[in-house]
């Protein structure tokens, strides 16, 4: 199949995906918003917490669910993109991976965090060994993170592909979290080996 043939092929799917419709009345900036009202729903996380911030943020519609809580005082999205502005919450242009640019940015706001999310991944090449590398350096880039800022039994919520360092990944978020849950929204494409790590009582 064409190159071509594919992406008219996606386009013309991904028009039709029910949670692009919903988004679109929902004012949502992607689907991706009701993945995370699936996992509050499971798990019942969002209306416990104060501070949070979004790692890699783009294009922000993490943030607008985030925004419906309103026991959430801090809020914070980082990204490497440029995002458009969403009304009172803070965007950062910020690479978490470098300490010192982490640091700059929260001596502004004096904050820690009850909650990390991430919806980041990397991009897929369809090379196995190669996307799961990739994701494994992220997940250390995150619980890198969650090192400086995330207060003790504080919680990460994280996209992962499953795949075959999976259970390396496990293995080092379990010594850092005292319990992981694997859950795959209904919101994920069916296709796709994307779930969402649950990750509970960061052991800071």
């Amino acid at each position: 199949m064409s190159r071509n043939k594919k992406t008219t092929n996606w386009v013309k799917s991904h028009a039709k995906d029910v949670y692009v419709k919903k988004s679109k009345r929902d004012l949502y900036r992607s689907r991706a918003a009701y993945k995370l009202h699936e996992i509050n729903e499971k798990f019942n996380i969002l209306g416990k917490v104060k501070s949070v911030a979004d790692l890699g943020c783009a294009p922000g519609s993490w943030l607008q669910v985030l925004k419906e809580h309103e026991n959430i005082n801090f809020l914070i999205g980082i990204d490497l993109l440029e995002v458009e502005p969403i009304k009172d919450i803070v965007i950062a242009k910020c690479d978490i991976r470098d300490k010192e640019q982490v640091h700059k940015l929260f001596e502004k706001y004096n904050s820690s965090l009850d909650l990390v999310i991430s919806d980041i991944a990397p991009n897929i090449t369809g090379i196995s060994d190669v996307d799961q590398s990739n994701f494994i350096e992220i997940a250390n880039d995150i619980l890198s993170f969650c090192r400086l800022k995330l207060k003790p039994r504080g919680t990460l919520i994280m996209k992962y592909f499953l795949g075959i360092n999976f259970e390396d990944a496990m293995q080092m978020l379990n010594n850092n979290f005292s319990k992981i849950n694997v859950f795959k929204p209904s919101a994920s494409k069916k296709h796709s080996n994307e779930v969402y790590l649950i990750c509970i009582e960061f052991k800071a």
